[in-house]
């Protein structure tokens, strides 16, 4: 047996579809999780520039120009198309708060350029601190902190980093499906896998002479004679390595955790305001975008679908809520901000456990040492939580492409597929980039 996946969620059907010859333990007992696979995965998309992988992958990769990928932001009750300018400031933000804003904003931004030509100041580490010192509290706290809380976890403790890939790396002008339509995509990546075990529980991941030797499994063990390629949640890995894993990696592994996508589809009922293809939520709500995938897939599943997705904490308690329960608390919070209505009772929900990275204190140099000391014990991480990267499929199934070409070159690869060019100079930052992706 050539390679083995641990799988955990569409990332490991992704990487088993580019090895083609390897075998996927999928944990879940539907197909990578994906309860419900006419439903896109995220928003279905993939930047262009990973349009052959995606299309080797999926069968195909169609091109969804950016006029049919409509974006919108929902701030204090107000929608706004994005990108958004300058002017939409006076609308976005209450009467009472734009001087504020627009006076504070103007003194931290000449504070922060002061400091760059004499020295000094404050160094920026977390997604709170950066919003309070280029844009100022008031801002801060009318257009991102929401925003960031449902999306990415507690602003006081996010790495800088989300901050700065989230405005600093540019839309592209167009984008490319994951299959012509969602359904369509899924059943491409299942042909393209010889061997599935679907239901399999990992117990331990067994290591001689450093190196890994075979997978235990609540079916058997699995005795290794090639690489191991894991894309399950990182909290779980160490368990998996038991004693076999150094201090200093186990360490570092406990610093890097995940976050649960919950994607919750109910057919819009009524009239009221059109909705976009995305709909970005700054106000408190529990979810932080609202999508109408029938905008960008021709697909009858889809039609009159709008789609809340959600990013839970691992110890959030919203996740325990039963499907009725959490399709109510979403129509419900819908209304509340004065969305058209959705209809709960038919709601299709799908849960990924450890779908999104969570970028607390210094992960990067956390993990790529931690990626570094596995791939020398053969075990290499892949997909979107593993690498700990927020990269989309396209991007995904590149780097797995070219891990198995070049596994020596980890180092390389992550510097060049995975982390995004982010050039910017936060003093250049624009309110008016908000969500670039």
């Amino acid at each position: 047996m050539s390679r083995i996946i641990i799988g955990g969620g569409p990332a490991g059907l992704r990487a088993a579809a580019a090895a083609q010859d390897a075998t996927l333990l999928d944990p879940t007992d539907t197909l990578g999780g994906l309860t419900h696979p006419e439903l896109p995965e995220d928003r279905g998309l993939a930047d262009p520039a990973g349009q052959q992988a995606v299309a080797a992958a999926y069968g195909e990769a169609p091109a969804i120009p950016q006029d049919r990928l409509t974006r919108a932001l929902r701030c204090n009750g107000v929608t706004v198309p994005l990108p958004m300018r300058r002017r939409s400031l006076q609308t976005l933000l209450p009467k009472e708060a734009l001087v504020p804003a627009v006076v504070e904003m103007a003194r931290v931004r000449a504070r922060a350029r002061m400091h760059d030509l004499l020295g000094g100041g404050q160094e920026r580490r977390t997604v709170a601190h950066w919003g309070e010192h280029l844009f100022g509290r008031v801002l801060y706290d009318h257009l991102y902190n929401a925003y960031i809380r449902q999306r990415y976890g507690d602003p006081e403790e996010l790495n800088i980093s989300v901050a700065r890939v989230h405005h600093g790396v540019p839309a592209p002008e167009s984008w490319v499906g994951l299959g012509r339509t969602p359904n369509e995509g899924v059943a491409a990546l299942r042909r393209k896998i010889p061997t599935i075990h679907q239901g399999v529980r990992v117990e331990a991941i067994e290591v001689r002479g450093g190196k890994v030797d075979a997978v235990r499994t609540d079916q058997g063990r699995i005795e290794l004679d090639g690489a191991l390629w894991y894309a399950g949640p990182l909290e779980e890995l160490g368990a998996l390595l038991g004693d076999a894993l150094p201090q200093g990696p186990r360490w570092q592994l406990q610093r890097l955790r995940g976050r649960h996508r919950v994607s919750v589809a109910m057919r819009r009922v009524g009239g009221g305001e059109e909705l976009p293809a995305e709909l970005h939520i700054a106000d408190p709500a529990p979810f932080f975008r609202l999508t109408r995938p029938e905008l960008l897939f021709d697909d009858v599943e889809l039609s009159g679908i709008v789609v809340a997705e959600l990013s839970l904490a691992a110890d959030d308690p919203r996740g325990a809520r039963a499907d009725a329960e959490l399709a109510a608390m979403v129509a419900e919070a819908a209304r509340g901000l004065g969305l058209p209505e959705l209809d709960p009772s038919g709601a299709r929900v799908r849960r990924l456990r450890h779908y999104d990275p969570e970028w607390v204190g210094p992960w990067h140099p956390n993990h790529l040492s931690l990626a570094l000391a596995l791939s020398a014990m053969g075990l290499h991480l892949v997909g979107r939580l593993a690498t700990h990267r927020f990269v989309d499929a396209g991007q995904e199934l590149q780097y797995i492409t070219a891990l198995l070409e070049r596994p020596s070159e980890l180092r390389e690869l992550t510097r060049t597929l995975l982390d995004p060019p982010v050039t910017l100079n936060d003093q250049d930052v624009s309110l008016t980039r908000f969500v670039e992706r």
